[in-house]
């Protein structure tokens, strides 16, 4: 059997020759290269393929870590992308040198084009692609992306100048009007808060109507399962800080992945100074995954972990997932699908998050029925409308090309998910739901909850402010139906949030005036009926998703936790007071919420 050139002095460095004349036959069977077969079944390693092909070229051979780029005005001076180059390394007696990590598909054509062009050759290197991308990224680590290109769309400053104008203005006569006329201004906040629980009611029980005959998952097709099918390049980008704990449980519930596993780049993202997590890592880790350490800088969030490992992603399908996360094992394959069968447009396809300790006390119960309400009930409802929506932390499913096309990850917003939810759709994007879900911990203390609630509330303060920075520009890019769709959905949700344990305070205390004799129903206005049926309303339709979630998804109605929502809300307006405080204060500062805590996780591991 004839081996290509690059197997040959493989032979000749002491790789057996059954190894090289079994890839060269495993090969074809599964659709790939015979190199590619030695690199997934671990027989040699990139470095040592690449070195390899530049000994088969008769260029010199780079290895990792030992060149960098040169840079001019701090800006690396490349060609191509980080993986494949030419990446410029030398000038030396007024000639260029430059890195190259071809394609290990392109190995023929590369090495055809050199040797018929010799002075073009005597100014190549061949490097790995990991060796590429780790002196283009690592040694010379870019500002963030949309800060650069799409300013006005970051979180780096909190407010324009005439949204701090606004806001003065309007705390300002806020104040004034409580000092004049009380009454007035009181009202006025409860009619805004009936007003948003009539909507957050509404949408939430029609959401709920609309998904009661809608599967939560389906079949995948047994064809898909061929060997023969040649599926696209995936990038799992996992972000981890502070996670030893989760590390084991991770590596093994990754590892069941359905996915080609040549195919397949699993991207472990720790900080630097993030030692005890390094060190909860095996030595050896299976082919497909790699161990990334993200360099220092600032905010120290996980959206610029995403950001930096965006840029060693080698993959045109991108997703996230975080350190407790245990994903369906077809869930990849399903995304890869979706994304082949539909338009363009379509830019992100978002799984359903479940929670696997929804037993574990009031608010891992209470929290399991919110994901249930929104990821199975009110997201797959907004798709079908084609209306935008944030998406989840996780498990959210990117086309590459429109992830880069939209500036990527905020660094500076601490909810990253929702912002670029509502970016793609400025951009002309689609979001849709996969019918694949991940398993998710939830909190079960009231301070690692609070704390990640407020995080959150904080976050989507920081993308209203950056949306609303020309409201006019973002209404003719999403379109005004659909705006105002979204604006009814999830800002008047967090309106009735904010205003819950105000009015809700307010209500049970008339009740106790209303038992103690000093007060009666007849005395109240129709204005406040109103606004007390509207409240009703909101509550309703908010008991009644979490009812038929909960249901659909765990087979069972807690309904000891549906009559405490009211309750859970009052934690949450806290949360939200808290948030609001801390976006003045520490706008970028990241709440980290410990995993690995929960005893029924560890159970049904």
């Amino acid at each position: 059997m004839r081996l290509p050139v690059e197997l040959e002095i493989l032979l000749l460095r002491g790789v057996p020759k059954h190894c090289l004349e079994t890839a060269c036959k495993q090969s074809s069977e599964l659709g790939c290269l015979p190199a590619e077969y030695l690199v997934q079944k671990n027989i040699v390693s990139l470095e040592t393929l690449y070195s390899a092909f530049a000994e088969c070229c008769g260029v010199p051979f780079l290895p990792e870590r030992s060149f960098r780029p040169r840079t001019l005005n701090n800006r690396v001076i490349q060609l191509g992308s980080d993986g494949h180059g030419p990446l410029l390394v030398s000038l030396y007696e007024n000639k260029a040198y430059y890195a190259i990590a071809p394609d290990i598909s392109q190995f023929g054509q590369v090495r055809e084009h050199l040797q018929k062009h010799p002075e073009f050759a005597r100014q190549i290197r061949i490097a790995s692609p990991s060796a590429l991308r780790h002196a283009s990224t690592v040694q010379n680590t870019p500002s963030g992306d949309l800060e650069t290109r799409f300013p006005e769309m970051s979180a780096q400053t909190r407010l324009s100048a005439t949204q701090l104008t606004i806001v003065a203005i309007g705390f300002v006569s806020l104040l004034l009007g409580f000092m004049t006329t009380p009454a007035f201004w009181f009202m006025l906040g409860a009619a805004l808060f009936g007003l948003a629980c009539l909507l957050s009611g509404l949408v939430r029980a029609a959401a709920a109507l609309n998904t009661l005959k809608d599967p939560l998952s389906f079949a995948f097709p047994e064809r898909l399962y061929a060997s023969d099918i040649i599926w696209p390049e995936y990038t799992v980008l996992v972000p981890l800080h502070r996670e030893a704990a989760v590390v084991k449980d991770l590596l093994k519930h990754l590892g069941r992945i359905d996915y080609p596993k040549h195919r397949l780049q699993i991207l472990f993202l720790v900080e630097q100074d993030d030692v005890t997590t390094r060190q909860a890592f095996p030595k050896s880790l299976p082919p497909e995954m790699e161990l990334v350490v993200v360099p220092p800088g600032t905010p120290r969030t996980k959206p610029r972990a995403l950001s930096y490992g965006l840029l060693l992603a080698t993959g045109s399908l991108v997703t996230v997932f975080d350190a407790e996360d245990r994903p369906d094992a077809d869930q990849l394959r399903k995304a890869a699908l979706a994304f082949a069968l539909a338009p363009k447009d379509l830019g992100c396809l978002q799984a359903h998050l479940t929670i696997d300790n929804h037993k574990e006390g009031f608010f891992a119960r209470q929290f399991a029925m919110e994901y249930a309400s929104l990821f199975d009930q009110l997201l797959p409802w907004c798709y079908k409308k084609n209306w935008p929506f944030p998406l989840g932390g996780t498990s959210n499913h990117f086309r590459r090309e429109a992830l880069e096309a939209v500036g990527g990850w905020d660094r500076f917003n601490v909810t990253e998910d929702a912002d670029l939810g509502i970016r793609l759709a400025r951009f002309g994007y689609r979001s849709g739901v996969l019918a694949s879900a991940t398993g998710e911990e939830a909190p079960t203390t009231l301070r690692a909850w609070f704390a990640q609630r407020s995080r959150w509330y904080k976050g989507w303060l920081q993308t209203f402010c950056v949306h609303m920075r020309n409201p006019g520009f973002m209404l003719d890019q999403i379109g005004t139906q659909r705006a105002f769709a979204m604006g009814a959905v999830f800002l008047g949700s967090l309106t009735m949030i904010a205003l819950h344990p105000v009015f809700f305070s307010a209500f049970l205390i008339f009740l106790f005036r209303v038992a103690a004799g000093f007060a009666a129903f007849e005395t109240l206005s129709w204005l406040s009926l109103v606004l007390i049926a509207a409240g009703a309303v909101g509550y309703a339709g908010a008991v009644f998703a979490a009812a038929v979630a909960s249901f659909k998804r765990y087979g069972l109605i807690d309904f000891m936790s549906l009559f405490a929502i009211p309750v859970y809300w009052l934690f949450a307006g806290l949360a939200f007071y808290r948030a609001v405080w801390e976006f003045i204060r520490q706008p970028h500062h990241w709440h980290k919420t410990a995993h690995g805590v929960s005893r029924q996780r560890q159970q049904n591991s």
